[in-house]
């Protein structure tokens, strides 16, 4: 009789044992994705679904696992990119390991979502394939642990092929023949029309219509024969402006006269400083100063002695 009993306690405790196992291996994870193919800049969501509860009993009411993706492709998953579903609460996740832990107080006994986690690639991505995992998944009832095996999602990365704008090419002006600065074009000979200016310069990107738009110091829009004087301003295109120097002119005329030879007398004793573009035209020479040799060489000019090129 006692052996009896002993045999049949035998045989309950292995059935248990047998129960325990059935559920381990029973209870699986499931990674569904909302779209197997990401261009950059596009989001994908994981869903984690637990499945096959035929063993469970009282409910599983926590569970922990490891989410696993490349960073070089996807932009790094923080704590507001997990959601956690069906009552599932407390959810908690490490950015740096990748591990998130969450409760469940009523306990779950059937197949369910139980999070959300949404990944977003980054842009400039080649094409490729890549994995993403849910690893080192546990759970339990409340009496030991229970391992259920990974679950990944394989991905394709497709590069966009869509062909991009091509960014507006910038406008410039060049010359051999004036100095360009960020805000002015100096060395411009006296006399210079605005036809001729216009030939001394060579244009890159500028669509508009017309190319340069000349104003004198009053805004008003100067002829093709006009003369340029010091101060004359130019709009090139849609984003380029300047103000003219023309070497001598310190009266803004255009031309070289006895007026400038005076202007620049009182300067050189202090007396009338001159300023901004009329400074720079003051410098004859080019050598970087207002000195008595850039007097002498307009001296020279006004007696045709001296010809400027």
């Amino acid at each position: 009789m006692k052996k009896k009993v002993v045999v049949i306690i035998l045989l309950i405790t292995l059935t248990m044992l047998a129960s325990n196992i059935l559920a381990t291996a029973n209870l699986v994870a499931q990674a569904k994705t909302s779209t197997n193919e990401l261009k950059g800049g596009e989001e994908i969501t994981i869903t984690l679904r637990f499945d096959e509860y035929q063993q469970i009993k009282d409910g599983i009411n926590a569970y922990k696992a490891t989410l696993e993706y490349n960073k070089e492709i996807f932009e790094e998953v923080k704590q507001e990119d997990l959601q956690s579903l069906n009552d599932w609460e407390k959810l908690q996740y490490n950015q740096t390991t990748g591990e998130f832990v969450a409760i469940k107080r009523g306990g779950s006994k059937a197949p369910e979502d139980i999070v959300n986690i949404t990944l977003k690639t980054k842009q400039e991505v080649k094409a490729t394939k890549t994995e993403i995992k849910i690893k080192d998944i546990v759970t339990s009832e409340g009496e030991k642990d229970i391992n259920i095996a990974e679950t990944k999602a394989t991905i394709n990365i497709l590069e966009d092929q869509t062909e991009k704008p091509e960014e507006p090419k910038q406008e410039k002006i060049t010359s051999n023949k004036y100095t360009i600065t960020e805000n002015y074009i100096e060395r411009i000979l006296p006399n210079t029309t605005v036809t001729e200016f216009k030939t001394n310069v060579t244009l890159e990107n500028v669509t508009t219509e017309p190319q340069i738009v000349f104003t004198d110091e009053q805004g008003k829009t100067l002829e093709e024969n006009a003369i340029v004087t010091t101060g004359t301003k130019i709009k090139v295109g849609k984003t380029l402006q300047y103000t003219l120097s023309v070497i001598g002119d310190l009266d803004s005329d255009g031309k070289i006269t006895i007026n400038d030879m005076a202007k620049l007398k009182l300067h050189l004793i202090e007396e009338q400083l001159l300023e901004g573009t009329k400074l720079k035209s003051a410098d004859i020479d080019n050598d970087g100063e207002i000195t008595i040799n850039d007097l002498a060489q307009m001296k020279l000019i006004l007696i045709d002695l001296l010809k400027l090129e």
